[in-house]
Formats: structure tokens, C-alpha cells, sequence
């Protein structure tokens, strides 16, 4: 079984991955590999990031997404984004009020999606699971503006080691899936729920702040609502959610 920090080596164009898996490094990393030009030297000043035009989404009904069957195929790359993006969508939808708005959390210079839950896929290789998935979507409700992220990787193997030095806490629990890690994290006024899923053919990551700003590598983000839009609890059921296994 493929250890999940050897199968980062194939989609991250410099140097070793990062060390436990950090949510806003590995996004980060895969964000450079496809528009290095506008990521590379010094990462984008805070004011780019703020200065995005989103277009902004209101949820539908809780019960109207869940009477929506996500497609199944996954014969291609095209319909696996298509049935990954539509679970994870649904997914977070569930657990978000009803009254949520929420736009795509976009590097300068890209054009977000009219889904804003639809997946980005890195390719690394010609089969359709053979890619590194991901998105962020800006959230707001009566709270404030936070985040959620998603990574899924092909490949299974152990989890990252706690010990990440901006760790509140972390623990490890085996799951009917596989193992699994969660952790709070602390980095200045902004705290991150996540958690990670290692199953038998991926590794699924979710991660939520308490920032409506895009995670990039030294980018200090701002605090726009008391705590992250998910709980350590929730973020966990999204990491459980049904069909994500590439």
C-alpha cells in the first residue's frame, strides 16, 4: 500500500511534500504545480486574495439537495470529478443552515466554477483516479465567514503523525474505512478543524477555519467568525461520507 507522503511526491514540483500533511501546504503546493507563475517567490499578499470577485451562492434547502442523486460513474477523469464533486457538495451542504452563503475560494486569475463545490483535478497520470483533487468554498451565515476544504488523493497508507507545533490537539482512531486522524489547529487568531481518512485506494482530507481568506503559504489570515464554520465533529462526517474511495 502506497504511503500517502510518497504518492505527494508525484504532483508537487519542488521539494518534499509537507511534513504531517498540512492542509493549507498541500493545497497550496498543488495550487503551484498548475499556475506557478502566479505563486511562485513571495505567495500573493492578503490584499489579492480579499480583492477576488466570487460570485455568491445561496444554499438550496437541505432536502432538496438530498433528493438529488450524484452521478456513479467514474470511467473517466470527467465523471469522477462529476460524482466526487456532487458528493462532497451534498455533503457539506447537510451540515451547513439553510440561509449559508457561499462563493469559491479562487487563486487570482481564475475563474470560478458555477458549482462552487466542483472538484479541481491535477492530473499526474492517464487513469481517471490518477489525480489530485481539491477545492475551498467560502461560507458566511449568521456567524460569519469561514472555510471549507477538501483533498482526496489516490492511494492509501497510514496517516500523518500529530505533532504539528500549531496543534491545540490531535488524536488517532481506526474507522470501518480506515485510519483516521483529527486535529485543531491554532495559527494566530484562526483555528482549523481537521481531519484526515486513510482508506484502502485514497486519502481523504476536510479541513475548516474560522477565515473566509484562500490558505496560502505565508499568508497571515484574518479571523472572521469566533470558531471554524464545522465543528472537529462535523468535519469528521465528511471525512466518513459514502463514495469518496477513488
Amino acid at each position: 500500500m502506497e504511503d500517502v507522503r510518497s504518492a505527494l511526491t508525484a504532483y508537487v514540483t519542488e521539494g518534499e511534500p509537507p511534513i504531517g500533511l498540512s492542509g493549507e501546504n498541500v493545497l497550496a503546493a498543488a495550487r503551484l504545480s498548475r499556475r506557478r507563475y502566479l505563486l511562485t517567490g513571495a505567495v500573493a499578499v492578503l490584499v489579492v486574495v480579499l480583492a477576488l470577485g466570487l460570485a455568491v451562492v445561496v444554499l438550496p434547502h437541505r432536502a432538496e439537495v438530498a433528493s438529488r442523486p450524484c452521478p456513479t460513474a467514474s470511467d473517466t477523469r470527467a465523471a469522477l470529478v462529476d460524482r466526487l464533486s456532487c458528493l462532497v457538495g451534498r455533503a457539506v451542504r447537510s451540515l451547513l443552515p439553510s440561509d449559508a452563503q457561499i462563493s469559491r475560494l479562487t487563486i487570482p486569475g481564475e475563474t470560478p466554477p458555477d458549482d462552487p463545490f466542483r472538484l479541481i483535478a491535477d492530473p499526474a497520470g492517464d487513469a481517471p483516479a490518477d489525480a489530485l483533487f481539491h477545492m475551498g468554498v467560502r461560507v458566511t451565515d449568521a456567524r460569519g465567514t469561514g472555510s471549507v476544504y477538501v483533498l482526496i488523493l489516490p492511494g492509501g497508507g497510514g496517516g500523518p503523525p500529530c505533532g504539528d507545533p500549531e496543534e491545540i490537539s490531535c488524536r488517532t482512531e481506526p474507522t470501518a474505512q480506515g485510519f483516521m486522524w483529527l486535529a485543531t489547529l491554532r495559527t494566530g487568531d484562526v483555528v482549523t478543524h481537521r481531519v484526515g481518512l486513510a482508506t484502502l485506494n485514497a486519502h481523504v482530507q476536510f479541513w475548516s477555519n474560522n477565515s473566509g481568506v484562500l490558505q496560502q503559504m505565508g499568508v497571515h489570515l484574518p479571523k472572521q467568525r469566533p470558531e471554524p464554520t464545522l465543528t472537529l465533529d462535523q468535519v469528521r462526517q465528511l471525512a466518513l461520507t459514502p463514495g469518496l474511495d477513488l
